[in-house]
């Protein structure tokens, strides 16, 4: 019989009575099941958007249609990569995704989904670090009316108390699940039907190296490109350890290797775990009754079997990525809490396929909520994705992790539109000044290819054929989600004095700071090791920073070997974003901390908003969607003017080969070479 949801409406008697043996069955006959739990698992949500947003809502019902047959018995989980940064997960910042979301914001989308399918544990996997601890720690946990992830993501083997950004979310082991929404923790509970279910999550040690995990440490501590199995087996080990000497006898491991074959491995290294839900590595496993996408090909039989540490039966179960299909299994076990591998029915497990073309095909009822979410992404997918402003051969560097740690051709090109923007209403204006906090995203893709252990390869947009949008085009969307700020520009006039004493504070505090700066129209080189400059409460400058040690705009010399050289009182006309010049303080000093003075002292100050016309911004042929004078229009028409028909093609380089910004911790000084 085909593994089709329409020939499975039998299937809502009890497993254990379709697993019981024919009347007169011998002595030696195995157990009947003492408890059956049927585990519904996803994961790797990471690839195609398109597979991902036509096959969700049928799967989403295939959930809810299984659930329904054995509320008692039903586990649901997923291993890990539950987003990967691009399109899909920046569409969900679009306003029209309010209502659905509460409040919109980049992948919540993803979040949602998982939400409305009833997920009750996730593994951490490497997509989820992919835009660093603090977007991940932003999109899990609750903030007004966006209710976070409603279930606990797992990873044993990770400190998570070793980053500020998410240790508040740390919670002791043992917790129950249905109470840990949008916390982390290394192993929960799950009551399934009056049965206590230990659900413990694992994350690769490559992690270190294919991803942004911030100051997470895993695991083993990674030392070669090869991961140390038994190691990690160790690691795991005390977490399941805990769990039996709490009574608890049926474990669940969540194991996000990149690698099936780790899982296996570890299988057979780790006692008293019965079923380890893989992933990361977009394997297809299945059984003879399953149906396969046409193309689709088995790595294997669903579930994998083999014996654990102690000889006793335990499993790994897998299935392909982007919603294609659901992984199913149900787990009779004794009494004990031992698998019974003779009752296993592949008739019920395995790998049931989604529909991408029917949403209610085999007469499922999909969740509403996903469906509401699935149509406003693919409403913003077609409109904004497709709405094209230029082109780039590069990957645009604006992960957290480095604009606001180093130049990056992003910030260079946001800077360097920002500038040629001011230029066409006041020629006079010399230099921009932006902070790297402002840049909210990359534009480009973050490919982790399944089973990967080395660095992530960054590349252009890939292309999407459902918006007509073609490989490096940069679209609306792109836009709009990376400078989502939008923030408005101001032109107005700085001293050589005061713009040391800008950059000064731009690098005074270290580390992942948004006051970071990001220019155009000048280089300057900084010395970590010395002295750095503080303000007081007045936003006055309390002790003289002298790390600013070579600054130069245009040819014009304005520090060198950290002092002020010429005029002090000469003036450059800045361009800069209003939320740095004014922030929420009028009085003096504006957004992150920036020393400038109150607003009616700027010399003759050009608010870019008010005066900034289509005619002065480039004409009708240049037309953004973005409102006049601010940071998106200058970017869309800059991109379109600049590199409409050639592609932008710098690539970022690491810092020690910046030239604009130049860490000299990093290497040495060449701004006035």
């Amino acid at each position: 019989m085909s593994k089709t949801i329409e020939k499975k409406l039998w299937a809502t008697l009890w497993v254990t009575a379709l697993l019981l043996s024919a009347s007169g069955a011998t002595s030696d006959a195995p157990p009947e099941a003492a408890f059956t739990l049927q585990l519904l698992h996803i994961s790797d949500a990471d690839g195609s958007d398109s597979t991902a947003l036509n096959s969700v809502a049928n799967l989403s019902g295939m959930i809810q249609k299984f659930r329904a047959q054995y509320p008692q018995q039903t586990l649901t989980v997923s291993s890990g990569d539950n987003y990967i940064p691009g399109p899909r997960f920046n569409a969900a910042n679009d306003s029209s995704l309010t209502a659905a979301l509460g409040v919109a914001e980049v992948g919540r989308a993803d979040i949602a989904f998982l939400n409305a399918m009833g997920v009750q544990a996730s593994a951490i996997g490497n997509h989820e670090l992919d835009l660093g601890t603090k977007q991940f720690a932003d999109m899990i946990k609750p903030s007004g009316a966006w209710s976070g992830a409603r279930f606990p993501y797992l990873a044993y083997n990770v400190d998570f108390a070793a980053d500020s950004e998410v240790a508040s979310l740390k919670l002791a082991n043992g917790g129950k699940a249905a109470e840990q929404s949008g916390k982390l923790t290394g192993w929960t509970v799950v009551d399934v039907g009056g049965q206590k279910i230990g659900v413990i999550g694992a994350s690769s040690p490559v992690f270190a190296n294919i991803t942004s995990p911030g100051k997470l440490q895993f695991m083993p501590v990674l030392t070669t490109s090869d991961v140390d199995v038994a190691g990690l087996a160790s690691a795991i080990q005390r977490g399941v350890d805990e769990m039996t000497a709490a009574g608890i006898n049926k474990v669940v491991l969540l194991a996000h290797m990149q690698t099936l074959a780790i899982e296996k491995d570890l299988a057979q290294r780790l006692k008293n775990v019965d079923i380890i839900v893989a992933g990361g590595s977009n394997t297809l496993l299945s059984d003879a009754n399953d149906v396969l996408r046409t193309g689709d090909k088995s790595a294997g039989d669903y579930p994998y079997q083999t014996k654990d540490a102690a000889g006793q039966p335990t499993v790994v179960v897998n299935v392909d990525a982007d919603y294609k299909y659901l992984g199913r299994f149900m787990a009779p076990f004794d009494d004990k809490g031992v698998l019974i591998p003779q009752r296993f029915d592949n008739k019920l497990s395995g790998a049931w396929v989604a529909s991408e073309t029917d949403d209610s095909a085999g007469g499922v009822t999909v969740s509403g909520l996903v469906v509401q979410v699935r149509d406003a992404i693919k409403a913003v997918l077609k409109t904004k994705d497709g709405n094209v402003f230029g082109k780039t051969s590069e990957f645009l560097e604006g992960r957290r992790a480095a604009v606001r740690n180093e130049e990056t051709n992003f910030g260079n090109l946001t800077a360097d539109a920002n500038l040629w923007y001011a230029k066409l209403l006041d020629p006079t204006v010399q230099i921009s000044l932006k902070n790297g906090g402002g840049i909210r995203s990359e534009i480009g893709e973050v490919m982790v290819p399944p089973g990967a252990t080395t660095a992530a390869v960054l590349t252009a947009p890939k292309a999407n054929a459902e918006a007509k949008r073609q490989a490096g085009e940069v679209s609306q969307l792109a836009v709009e989600t990376a400078l989502k700020f939008n923030n408005k520009l101001w032109a107005f006039s700085v001293t050589a004095a005061q713009l040391k004493s800008l950059l000064e504070h731009g690098v005074a505090v270290l580390g992942s700071q948004g006051r970071f700066p990001q220019v155009g129209g000048m280089s300057f080189s900084y010395d970590p090791s010395r002295t750095a400059q503080t303000l007081d409460a007045n936003f006055s400058v309390s002790t003289v920073g002298e790390r600013i040690r070579s600054l130069k705009v245009g040819s014009d010399v304005v520090v060198q070997n950290g002092a002020l050289v010429g005029d002090a009182q000469r003036t450059f006309r800045m361009v800069t974003l209003n939320f740095l010049a004014e922030g929420t303080n009028t009085a003096a000093g504006g957004g992150d901390g920036y020393p400038f003075p109150a607003t009616a002292d700027f010399a003759n100050l050009v608010k870019l908003d008010t005066t900034m016309t289509d005619a002065t911004s480039g004409g009708a042929a240049s037309t953004s969607t973005a409102t006049l004078g601010s940071e998106q229009d200058a970017f869309m028409k800059y991109l379109k003017s600049q590199f409409g028909t050639t592609a932008f093609g710098v690539k970022d380089t690491p810092a020690a080969q910046d030239l604009r910004i130049q860490n000299l911790s990093q290497r040495s000084d060449t701004v006035l070479n």
